[in-house]
């Protein structure tokens, strides 16, 4: 005869097992759903997160010259070319130039001479105030060399592109990119092209190709080219009658 308190007992160890079996699988479950997608049972669709974008990219930049006789047929010297590349990524306090200010020792030595030395320290004390952490320094386009391509870095906490190079022959006259945002919108730019315009670095007072030199006292500020038709073909820093670019940057992000 079976005693019923031991019966009773039983079953109560029994319950107990097979509860402490299901707890055991439940951080295993929970971990996978944390994981794993989201499903919406009535549409059957699975939803994704969005990765977070990247804190440092890289990108390639391509700079590419459309300055040529042809289409630039009078004023036209000999010679033509830009000067090695110079620049940097930076944050909102690390511009090298601007538009309807003074040119910078450096800038003004680079636009006259295509010398990189004194803008190169220049970059220096940028980086060192924590403004700047990347010093492009590259070839330019020389001889009868269509483009130069060079790579830089960005980051979210230096988004902003400058870079410089001096048209030569030419008393002062630069292209260049004043700060052109990489990172916008939570998202890095994929792709884009700047078509160049030619900047007076307003530090010497030439008006032809082959000026001799002639400082510009007191310096005035830098602007877009404009000059009379017998001395260039350029209005506001492109070709006066066709508003052709003297040449173009491309930037392309790399994957």
């Amino acid at each position: 005869m079976i005693n019923p308190l031991k019966l009773a007992t039983l079953c109560i160890v029994m319950g107990l097992t097979a509860c402490g079996g299901s707890s055991s699988s439940s951080p295993t479950n929970s971990a996978a759903a944390t994981t794993a997608p989201t499903t919406n049972t009535s549409t059957g669709s699975t939803t994704t997160t969005t990765p977070a974008p990247a804190n440092t990219v890289t990108y390639e930049l391509k700079f590419t010259r459309t300055w040529e006789r042809s289409n630039f047929p009078t004023n036209y010297p000999n010679g033509t070319h830009f000067s090695p590349v110079i620049g940097l990524t930076h944050n909102e306090q690390g511009r090298i130039f601007q538009r309807e200010t003074s040119a910078s020792a450096g800038i003004a030595s680079m636009a006259e001479t295509g010398s990189k030395t004194l803008l190169k320290n220049e970059i220096s004390d940028i980086q060192n105030l924590g403004n700047s952490s990347y010093l492009i320094d590259e070839a330019g386009i020389s001889g009868n060399s269509k483009s130069v391509s060079m790579t830089f870095e960005a980051s979210q906490s230096f988004p902003y592109l400058s870079v410089v190079s001096m048209v030569a022959p030419s008393p002062d006259w630069f292209i260049g990119i004043d700060s052109l945002l990489l990172f916008n919108d939570n998202q890095w730019v994929d792709e884009q092209t700047i078509q160049l315009k030619v900047y007076d670095a307003g530090s010497d007072s030439g008006t032809t190709f082959s000026a001799a030199d002639s400082p510009t006292d007191p310096q005035a500020t830098i602007t877009l080219l404009s000059s009379e038709r017998a001395d260039t073909d350029f209005t506001n820093g492109v070709h006066f009658t066709s508003g052709e670019n003297i040449g173009f940057i491309k930037i392309t992000l790399m994957r």
